[in-house]
């Protein structure tokens, strides 16, 4: 009967990460259409740099709050009062709640905006034309954040349903409808002043935002749980007490990443384009947590606190213990190949231009560093909704002000002979400390221990990855002297098979469970 449930727990796990990895993949290509057609257009002129002052208000209210905080905090919040009404009074008081607060703030906004950003931007008198710009685009783009917030709700409502395709489809559309109505716009209208196409580009960005959220309320209605609009309801005060703390948490990491920058800018001399280097080392490092562990994280949290609310504390050990294992899995040969072919990988993406052999080794060392905590930054965001689950988002915040610190005086020490690897290195090992302080609560606080009926999986998938990286050590070598693409044409099919092979050798469950996930697939 256990050992069901673990299969049980596990395959619902893969099938979700499944589901959301497949949209998600979707969406990163076409984010990278999104980017490339940005460039072509606005390259790094003056209308680009206002374009990016201005979205870069909502754009990070996004990842602070709609697409980080609330979402994490709303979801176990709809698990328990799912069962008054089907949770359509909950989500309709926070639906109305957060209308009337990011309608009032959009407000203030938009009408200050013309007297603060200049200040913000070092050009108080708006001297320089792009200030002026900026100023109007952001007035422009910072509903962004309203329209794209209340999606966020209609999100959380079919992740806890149970259905991950249409949220993670809606990012992917996103995408679509911005680059489909800026190539419509600048083909049909008029361009006599380039200004205009920034315009049409704004628009576009503040389109696909409403696109977004009439999309999932659409999906929301045709699930028959669209909300019940309240004004009022105990779920608001339950609310706000794990969004503040998330909020924190959240922002500790934004200060996490500046921080590097800044660091980074103090070693112009003997890493000249270290700031750059991260950048672009930062990006590719976060592809397989995009696509992985923000998957599995988002798919886990709702069975997390559907299991913690009736209190069936053994499957939530089991339901987390198989989301580590699906973790470690996908993520381990991630880190690993990422580590041995940096350089290939990245010559071959940016080795262009202005983009010298010099600028492929300075973010090839950064990138690996990075690639070192590719696990734990997976596996926190995975702890983050254990504890989310467990209405619970003190302990994140707490432990994410404690990483931050560590991150930061390691970096300073290991800036001064690894560089700006240092700084990479210093986000890694900052991570992994906060994998042992998550452990440590969840075991003390809670007696929650997510190596029972697991550990021999983990030691299994360790072995495999061991086996893995020796040999893919040796070929790397081998491949010095063949360029980028063929090492690349030449590594990447035979590395994912040699993984599945040893895989199959040593019965890793996460491989079978999706072999059966694709033939189910094949079959419908």
């Amino acid at each position: 009967m256990q050992s069901n449930r673990q299969t049980n727990n596990r395959q619902e796990n893969v099938k979700n990460t499944a589901v959301f990895s497949f949209f998600t993949i979707i969406s990163r290509i076409l984010g990278l259409l999104r980017d490339m057609l940005k460039a072509w257009a606005f390259g790094t002129g003056p209308m680009a740099v206002a374009f990016d002052i201005a979205f870069r208000l909502p754009n990070m209210l996004r990842n602070l709050a709609a697409e980080g905080a609330f979402s994490q905090a709303f979801i176990p919040l709809y698990e328990k009062y799912k069962h008054e009404n089907n949770g359509k009074d909950a989500a309709g008081a926070i639906l109305v709640r957060m209308f009337f607060i990011l309608g009032i703030l959009t407000l203030f906004v938009i009408l200050s905006l013309p007297y603060v950003l200049p200040s913000l931007i070092n050009d108080p008198n708006s001297l320089h034309k792009e200030t002026q710009l900026a100023v109007d685009l952001s007035r422009l783009l910072f509903p962004y954040i309203l329209f794209i917030s209340l999606a966020t709700i209609f999100m959380g409502i079919e992740y806890s349903r149970g259905v991950f395709w249409a949220p993670a489809l809606g990012p992917a559309l996103m995408n679509f409808v911005i680059i489909s109505l800026f190539l419509i716009g600048i083909w049909l209208l008029p361009i006599q002043n380039p200004t205009n196409k920034i315009y049409i580009w704004s628009f576009a960005i503040l389109a696909a935002a409403i696109f977004q959220m009439s999309f999932q309320a659409i999906m929301t209605k045709k699930m028959g749980f669209f909300p019940r609009l309240r004004f009022s309801h105990p779920v608001l005060s339950d609310l706000w007490k794990m969004m503040l703390p998330a909020i924190f948490a959240a922002a500790a990491q934004e200060l996490g990443q500046l921080a590097d920058i800044f660091l980074a800018t103090l070693l112009r001399e003997k890493a000249p384009g270290a700031v750059s280097a991260l950048t672009y080392a930062h990006r590719l490092n976060h592809l397989p947590i995009g696509v992985f562990a923000v998957a599995v994280a988002t798919a886990s949290l709702p069975q997390l606190s559907r299991l913690f609310q009736e209190n069936k504390k053994e499957e939530y050990e089991h339901a987390l213990g198989s989301a580590i294992s699906l973790n470690l899995f996908l993520l381990l040969p991630s880190a690993l190949g990422l580590f041995l072919f940096a350089k290939p990988i990245i010559g071959l993406l940016f080795e262009r231009g202005s983009f010298s052999l010099h600028s492929t080794e300075s973010t090839a060392l950064a990138l690996r560093f990075y690639a070192l905590g590719i696990p734990a930054f997976g596996m926190t965001k995975l702890f983050t909704s254990a504890f989310y689950a467990r209405e619970n988002s003190k302990v994140p915040a707490l432990i994410t002000a404690f990483t931050l610190t560590m991150n930061i005086s390691i970096s300073i020490l290991l800036m001064q002979s690894l560089l700006h690897g240092g700084l990479a290195l210093g986000s890694s090992l900052a991570s992994w400390a906060a994998i042992l302080f998550y452990a440590f609560f969840l075991a003390k606080k809670y007696k929650v221990s997510f190596l029972k009926d697991h550990l021999k999986e983990y030691i299994k998938i360790l072995f495999v990855n061991a086996l893995w990286f020796i040999t893919l050590f040796f070929v790397a070598r081998v491949l010095i002297p063949f360029p980028y693409w063929q090492q690349i044409v030449i590594v990447l099919p035979l590395a994912a098979g040699f993984y599945f092979l040893l895989s199959h050798i040593f019965r890793v469950e996460e491989l079978y469970i999706f072999i059966r996930l694709i033939q189910s697939k094949i079959k419908r």
